[in-house]
């Protein structure tokens, strides 16, 4: 990247490294090994993290003592120096730096590969500055001139008055090979005015690399503007990878709708339910319909969605553990199915509908399930109502509208219902029940041990349960389930009647007092790992928050949008953009350290997921096991048909070699 790299050195407290240890380091460039070096950092904990980690040394080894010790100058700042740390300060009239991203006390992955360092101001007398990354074992530093004023993504952009600097993968692995599983790095922001004397940033942050990288892989609805309105697909990134983001959907065939957006997706990533508009994403079903569709030939299995009243109901849809069956809420209510308080049970393997299942009583309204991993129990939302609204109405429409749609309900409890195969389901049962506030899309973690679950407290400045307050556009329901402001993270332990744990750090502010940011559709990682000692877990979630200078999502004027004919814009026009002043919600996600999940709040600060486009407004992040792919074809014809090469001694015919999935894989001669 045409990077110029000056090795600095770090002594070690009472420690002379010795010529040797530069003989090692020069030449490389970078930290090299420091060699017998061990023990604890001193740097105390991760100001605010969760599990109360502490950065305890003790709980489990450490990574070997590698020294990170470099100074790297960016792109714009070639051939930089920069005062040391024993300079003075700059004159009063020097403005305060102040450090907005990363979150203090974050965790991160060890391969998610890059993160985005920002703060303000940008100019303001500072003609250079240097982003700091220091503990015992690591002396890291970036020296840029931010030559260039941060533009905020918002519509239109517009300049932020700060700075952004983004490692490079040089530079990020200088850091986690030396800190992976270990100690907290602190970074700080230094500006100078005259190349002499150098101003810190009001207060350092704390950043944390966790021991394992994590595996798995996103699928999203990424949301855009287009000719024909707010649209957009479903696109796939596998966490950690090299690979870009990928569209799955808005293709060919069952895909090729202008907005695929909500969906559900097979823990092993072989099948996914999607919900197809060939209109717009305008928020009424009544021309909404699904697909089951196989991921490794991005074809529909059964009806497929060609246009309006084709396909599967809409619903909120989850798939069993092992894809075979799938079950789906009835999202049209009274217009739907006739008989509301049901899920309808489909064959995961032919798309075909095998039964009706009857949970609650007449008249109620099940939805946003979600199947356990061992597959024994499917936890629910079972709300006190749900929307009804008329074409033509405002917000929170009539009684009796046409419109009776189960993504905007209100006063939801938790519910489970066991499963003991073959299509027979138990008797349900209450796994939380509301007192007023509103309890959705419960998600069930990987281990089965815990759920995730949305809640938005019960806001009685509206007369009804189902009110709405404000003028076109800025219309707000403020009980409603759907993009919900006032929305946090809750976590409960799988057993029923346990205590809702407020996930305060992921959600970015004190239940005390907690800030609008729209937390939403919480979906935990695929594996458990192992980080200090504890049992770790990510949760990907949607939020308005915040990105730095990037994202701004609360300045003043902005507010939360909703699409035409929702419920809180009932009848508005179709094929509507949203408008400049609408927040953006982006994709964060958050470490749950789940051996403190019992009582306390075990999140860590909550980080923006890098490989997002951070333009567009993204939504509803589904974790898979991986990318499900198209077999490899066998170009060997020494195997028979059905055979598998890794045990088979006739081998691969040329130009082919054995694949891993015991297929011949063609090569090039």
């Amino acid at each position: 990247m045409g990077k110029t790299i000056t090795t600095r050195h770090l002594i070690a407290a009472g420690k002379n490294l010795g010529p040797a240890f530069f003989a090692l380091l020069l030449p490389a460039l970078v930290a090299s090994s420091c060699g017998g070096s061990s023990g604890t950092s001193g740097d105390g904990g991760a100001g605010g993290n969760g599990g109360n980690l502490n950065g305890d040394a003790g709980l489990a080894a450490l990574p070997d003592a590698s020294s990170a010790n470099a100074t790297f100058t960016a792109p714009d700042c070639a051939g930089c120096t920069f005062p040391s740390l024993s300079a003075s300060a700059c004159s009063s009239s020097a403005p305060p730096i102040k450090l907005l991203y990363p979150i203090d006390g974050v965790l991160v992955p060890p391969n998610m590969s890059v993160i985005t360092v920002q703060w303000t101001p940008f100019g303001s007398g500072y003609t250079e500055f240097e982003v700091d990354f220091e503990n015992s074992i690591t002396d890291t530093r970036v020296v840029t001139k931010c030559a260039s004023e941060t533009i905020d993504t918002g519509q239109p952009p517009a300049p932020s008055g700060g700075c952004a600097l983004t490692l490079t993968a040089q530079e990020w692995s200088t850091l986690v090979n030396a800190n992976r599983g270990g100690n907290p790095v602190t970074i700080t922001v230094r500006g100078t005015t005259n190349g002499t004397c150098a101003t810190k940033s009001q207060a350092s942050v704390k950043m944390s690399f966790a021991s394992e990288d994590l595996l798995g892989a996103i699928y999203y609805w990424k949301s855009t503007v287009s000719a024909n309105g707010t649209g957009g697909q479903i696109w796939v990134k596998s966490f950690g990878d090299s690979n870009p983001e990928q569209q799955v959907t808005g293709t060919t065939g069952a895909l090729a709708a202008s907005c695929n957006g909500c969906h559900a997706l097979s823990r092993d990533g072989a099948r996914m339910v999607v919900y197809s508009d060939d209109d717009d994403s305008d928020d009424e079903y009544s021309d909404v319909t699904g697909s089951l569709i196989d991921m490794a030939t991005k074809t529909a299995i059964g009806t497929a969605y060609a246009g309006r009243n084709t396909g599967q109901a809409p619903g909120f849809s989850t798939l069993s553990p092992t894809h075979s069956d799938y079950l789906t809420s009835d999202g049209l209510g009274p217009s739907g199915m006739g008989a509301t308080n049901n899920f309808t049970l489909w064959n995961g393997n032919t798309g075909t509908q095998i039964s009706t299942i009857t949970v609650g009583t007449a008249g109620q309204r099940p939805t946003m399930p979600d199947w356990s991993p061992d597959g024994a129990s499917v936890v629910y939302v079972l709300p006190a109502s749900v929307a009804t609204w008329d074409q033509g109405g405002g917000g929170g429409g009539a009684p009796g509208g046409a419109r009776n749609d189960d993504d905007h309900e209100f006063g939801g409890s938790l519910y489970t219902v066991p499963y003991s195969g073959n299509g027979v389901f138990g008797t349900p049962s209450v796994f939380l029940a509301s007192g007023g506030e509103n309890n959705y899309y419960p998600s069930y973690s990987p281990d089965g041990q815990f759920v995730v679950f949305d809640r938005a407290p019960h806001n009685t400045s509206v007369a009804m349960l189902s009110g709405c307050v404000g003028t076109s556009p800025e219309i707000a329901c403020p009980n409603d389930s759907f993009s919900n402001p006032a929305a946090r993270l809750m976590l409960m332990t799988s057993t029923a009647g346990s205590t809702p744990i407020d996930l305060q750090n992921a959600n970015g502010s004190p239940a005390a007092s907690p800030l609008s940011l729209s937390n939403s559709w919480p979906r935990w990682s695929p594996f458990v790992q192992t980080y200090r000692g504890n049992r770790l877990l990510w949760v990907a979630f949607s939020s308005t928050r915040d990105y730095g200078v990037l994202v701004r999502n609360h300045l003043t004027g902005m507010y939360q949008c909703y699409p035409a004919d929702s419920y809180e814009l009932a009848g508005a026009a179709h094929h509507s953009t949203f408008a400049p002043q609408c927040q953006q919600p982006k994709l964060w996600m958050a470490a749950i350290n789940l051996s403190e999940a019992k009582g306390v709040d075990p999140s860590f600060p909550a980080f923006l997921l890098p490989f997002q486009d951070i333009s567009t407004h993204n939504h509803t992040p589904q974790w898979t096991q991986q990318v499900v792919t198209m077999p490899v074809p066998d170009a060997g014809a020494c195997i028979p048909s059905g055979g598998n090469c890794l045990s088979d001694p006739s081998g691969c015919c040329l130009p082919s070699a054995c694949n891993s999935n015991g297929t011949c894989e063609p090569t090039t001669p």
